[in-house]
Parts: C-alpha cells; sequence; structure tokens
C-alpha cells in the first residue's frame, strides 16, 4: 500500500491535512483533493447542475487539488484528475466526531464513501477528533500543526499503519473517532442509534419568524463504550466498520411476501 489520497470536508489545507502530510509524506506517495474551505455537515452533496472550479496548489510539498464546491466534488474531480486509483483514502484528521447517523450529514464520511463507491480506493479510514467548541471552526491557517503532531497526529498514524499492516482485517474501511485526551485504549464499536441520546434535542422551531435553530450542546447521558459516542465519551479511541455497500443480505421470505403483494 503506497498511493494515498487525503481529503475531508474542513478544507484541503486544514490543520488535520497538514498533520497527516507532515506525518506520512515521507513514507508514503501522497496527493490531495478536498474544498477550498470547511463544509462541514453538507453530507453527500453533489453540484451535478452547475459544476464548479478547480486548481492545484501545493501543502508541504504535496500536490493538492482544491474545488470550490463539495466533499463529494473534490472526489469526483480526483477521479477524472489523477487517472489512476489509490491504494487508500483517508479522509481527515476532522476537528469534531463523527457519529452514529453523522454518516449521512458528514462531509467527512460522505467523501470517503464516494471515493469507495466509484472505484477511487478499495479501502478507506476516516478520521475524527472530538475537540472543545471553542476549537471546533479553527480548522485551517488560523492554528499551527505544532501542538497537535503528537495527538492526535502521531495516534492517528499509529493506527492507520496498524489497519494497513493487517491489511484492513478484511474489511473495507474504519471510521476513527479518537477522545479528546490521547490514550492507547481502543473500542471496536457500532454506530449510536439515536443521536438524541448524544445530542440535544428538539431543534427550536420559532414559528412566527419561521426559523429554527439547533441545540448547543450535549444531553450527557451514560452512553455504552459498545458505541462510538460511548466510547469516546468515556476516553477510548473509537474505532467503527465500514463498507461501501450499505445494504445487507435477507432471507428470501421478504421477496416472496413483497412480489406477493404487488401480484
Amino acid at each position: 500500500m503506497k498511493r494515498i489520497l487525503l481529503t475531508g470536508d474542513d478544507g484541503y489545507n486544514s490543520v488535520g491535512t497538514k498533520i497527516l502530510v507532515h506525518l506520512l509524506k515521507d513514507k508514503y506517495e501522497l496527493k490531495i483533493a478536498a474544498t477550498t474551505e470547511q463544509r462541514s455537515g453538507v453530507g453527500g452533496h453533489i453540484n451535478l447542475k452547475d459544476g464548479g472550479k478547480f486548481g492545484i496548489d501545493q501543502v508541504d510539498g504535496v500536490e493538492a487539488l482544491w474545488v470550490d464546491k463539495y466533499p463529494v466534488d473534490a472526489i469526483e474531480c480526483a477521479r477524472s484528475y489523477f487517472k489512476e486509483p489509490f491504494d487508500l483514502i483517508i479522509s481527515g484528521i476532522n476537528w469534531g466526531e463523527n457519529v452514529g447517523v453523522a454518516f449521512a450529514t458528514s462531509g467527512t464520511i460522505s467523501a470517503a464513501l464516494r471515493g469507495l463507491g466509484i472505484g477511487l480506493s478499495n479501502k478507506a479510514i476516516t478520521i475524527s477528533w472530538k475537540v472543545d467548541s471553542e476549537l471546533w471552526t479553527k480548522t485551517n491557517s488560523h492554528l499551527g500543526i505544532e501542538p497537535y503532531l503528537d495527538y492526535p497526529g502521531k495516534r492517528a498514524v499509529e493506527l492507520i499503519e496498524k489497519i494497513i499492516e493487517n491489511d484492513f482485517f478484511g474489511i473495507d474501511g474504519f471510521n476513527i473517532n479518537l477522545p479528546i485526551k490521547d490514550t492507547k485504549e481502543v473500542r471496536i464499536t457500532k454506530q449510536i442509534e439515536d443521536l438524541s441520546d448524544f445530542y440535544l434535542y428538539p431543534i427550536e422551531l420559532d414559528r412566527e419568524k419561521g426559523i429554527f435553530i439547533y441545540p448547543n450542546g450535549v444531553t450527557g447521558k451514560d452512553i455504552s463504550e459498545n458505541y462510538d459516542v460511548g466510547a469516546i465519551n468515556k476516553g477510548f479511541i473509537s474505532v467503527t466498520p465500514i463498507q461501501r455497500n450499505i445494504s445487507r443480505e435477507v432471507g428470501e421470505d421478504i421477496e416472496s411476501k413483497l412480489s406477493s403483494i404487488l401480484k
């Protein structure tokens, strides 16, 4: 495994990307494909109608393909620009956790899954770091990388290389969430089933003004460390296996019952 594409939704020159470039560039052939600015929470948004602009830059000597739209657009552009597939896509290190059904709304995860789905790579790792709220928006050149090289940087790279060393354990990829403070303790987790057990809900609706506001904060509920949220809340590294094919095999009885209804 040699050729790695770095991506994410914090921007091609984000702190998380620059950390990985610094720590991986001497061992792997790196390329970057990402947005020009932070695009958190856009999920699989793709600018099908109008397309967008792209360009080439350098991040610490590594070629970077930037797009002015969304993370999935960056992946699509990478498929055309770089021509050859990659051995691995790494999306991150994202500032802020990606847990539960955030799979549907995270640009970080959507970029990786899109890459798997279009054959840009057959392996992917997404990495996110649970950060304090005041740090969440400071993802680009506002911060230097030095304070973050040991953690989350070197800890993330240790996990990446252990997964590579073990041939991905026969799995398409992993969604890694790092807790606020450094640790060597890992939990293999599944997605939390109800995000309202973690984030504050419901959202606030102002019926007179016709506006809605998302509450800021989390519930503080005690959640099992078997789930991604519970693990990082308890100070563990959460590693959740992911696969490119979200469908699942079911028994023939479902097919026969549906067919009988339609007939």
